[in-house]
């Protein structure tokens, strides 16, 4: 497979729009915050279930976005790096961190 212009850009955006959820994921406490329910705590519920359903949240990206055109399977290959980086080294990270804040 060659990297043409539009398949790096897909690539690159797969990878940013995957980083842009997880960024918001890292904010859900304060979303929801915001929008009125205070003494919620979504954010630890997500990532205890992302961290018990590892390859079910890196095979989400392909039902999303499919495999029927080159661009969106550059599109979700540059989604699936960013999630298995994610799944792999950020999100065990933040599981033990909270709960250190809960003890």
């Amino acid at each position: 497979m060659t990297f043409t212009p539009s398949a790096t850009s897909s690539f690159s955006a797969g990878a940013v729009f995957w980083g842009m959820v997880w960024a918001t994921l890292g904010k859900l406490n304060e979303l929801v915050h915001f929008v009125g329910f205070k003494k919620s705590n979504p954010r630890q519920a997500v990532l205890r279930w992302i961290n018990a359903h590892k390859v079910v949240t890196i095979t989400l990206n392909y039902s999303v976005h499919g495999i029927s055109s080159p661009l969106g399977v550059t599109f979700a290959l540059g989604g699936t790096l960013v999630n298995a980086f994610m799944v792999t080294f950020i999100v065990p990270i933040w599981c033990r961190l909270s709960n250190l804040e809960r003890r």
